[in-house]
C-alpha cells in the first residue's frame, strides 16, 4: 500500500498572528501635501499681486500715462482707475498671503487678470505699439509675449478659485451627510 503524504497548502504554511497588515493611508497624505501646494501657490500669486499693486501705488503718475496710453477710458476716468486698481491688487495680494477672505481675493485676482488679458487683447487687435505698463520699470510691448504672460495669471488665478470652490463644496457636503446621520 502506497502511502501519500498530505502537506498543508502553501497559504496555512504561514504562522498566524493576530497582526493586520499595515494600511497605508494615501488619500491623507495626498490631502495634505495638496493643500500645502495650493496655499503655496495662493501666496505666490498674492505676492505677484501685492508687490504689482504696490509699485503702481508708488508710482501713480507713470500707472496714469501707461493707462492713458490704452486710450480706452476717458481721460477724466484715468486718474480715479489709476488710483482704484493698485488698491484691489494690494487688498486681493495681501488677503491671498494671509488666507483671509480667500474666495473673494481669489475671484478679485481672476477678474482683474481676465480684465487685464482682454485690455491687451483689444490693444493687439486695434495695432497699438505701447508699453503695456505690467512692470512699470521693464518696458514691454503689448504683445504676445504679454498675453501669454496674463494667460498664466489668469489660469493660476481662476485654477486656485475653483480648488477653492471645489473645497468648500465637498467639506459643506459632507457637513450635511454628517448631520442628516444623527
Amino acid at each position: 500500500m502506497l502511502i501519500i503524504p498530505i502537506t498543508p497548502k502553501t497559504e496555512d504554511r504561514r504562522p498566524k498572528t493576530n497582526k493586520r497588515p499595515k494600511t497605508i493611508k494615501p488619500k491623507t497624505e495626498n490631502r495634505k501635501l495638496k493643500t500645502i501646494i495650493l496655499r503655496l501657490l495662493e501666496v505666490a500669486l498674492g505676492g505677484v499681486f501685492l508687490y504689482a499693486g504696490a509699485l503702481k501705488h508708488l508710482y501713480p503718475q507713470e500707472f496714469a500715462d501707461a493707462l492713458l496710453a490704452y486710450r480706452l477710458l476717458p481721460q477724466n476716468l484715468v486718474g480715479a482707475a489709476a488710483a482704484a486698481i493698485p488698491w484691489m491688487e494690494i487688498a486681493a495680494g495681501l488677503f491671498a498671503i494671509l488666507g483671509l477672505k480667500r474666495r473673494s481675493c481669489l475671484l478679485l485676482m481672476t477678474l482683474l487678470t481676465g480684465s487685464f488679458l482682454v485690455v491687451l487683447l483689444v490693444t493687439m487687435a486695434r495695432g497699438l505699439k505701447i508699453d503695456c505698463g505690467c512692470g512699470l520699470f521693464s518696458s514691454r510691448q503689448v504683445g504676445v509675449g504679454a498675453v501669454l504672460i496674463d494667460a498664466v495669471f489668469l489660469i493660476w488665478a481662476a485654477g486656485l478659485y475653483w480648488w477653492e470652490l471645489k473645497a468648500v463644496a465637498s467639506s459643506q457636503l459632507s457637513v450635511a451627510s454628517g448631520q442628516s446621520a444623527k
